[in-house]
């Protein structure tokens, strides 16, 4: 769902999805391979770049983030019945700030860790 929900509709490289899903390049790269495998995405050369791919909704990708969307609408809506829909606001605001590369999340988890020892 995620995957879904953040590719852009004019499409976007592994590297691009990795960024703006927060995850490490082999991570977007094995969540397309399963979504080509499923008949969501397809990966075609990008006009663009010689050397880079382009993963693309195919038609059954878009139906399906169609439904993605709607479901993410009403846990969102959900939510908001139960915490208020300024607090969601809020929720989501916080959510969409930029935390860094997960890399550098990774290795302030792993600081923290060992100071903690």
């Amino acid at each position: 769902m995620t995957l879904l929900s953040q590719l852009p509709s004019e499409g976007a490289s592994i590297a691009e999805l990795a960024r703006r899903l927060g995850v490490s390049a082999p991570t977007a790269h094995q969540w397309v391979h399963e979504l080509v495998a499923l008949g969501a995405v397809t990966v075609e050369s990008d006009p663009r770049s010689a050397r880079s791919k382009l993963v693309l909704l195919s038609e059954a990708g878009v139906r399906r983030r169609a439904e993605t969307m709607e479901i993410l609408a009403g846990l969102e809506d959900a939510l908001a019945g139960r915490i208020g829909a300024d607090a969601v606001t809020a929720l989501r605001a916080a959510l969409e700030a930029p935390w860094g590369s997960p890399e550098a999340a990774a290795a302030d988890a792993d600081l923290a860790t060992r100071q903690r020892r």
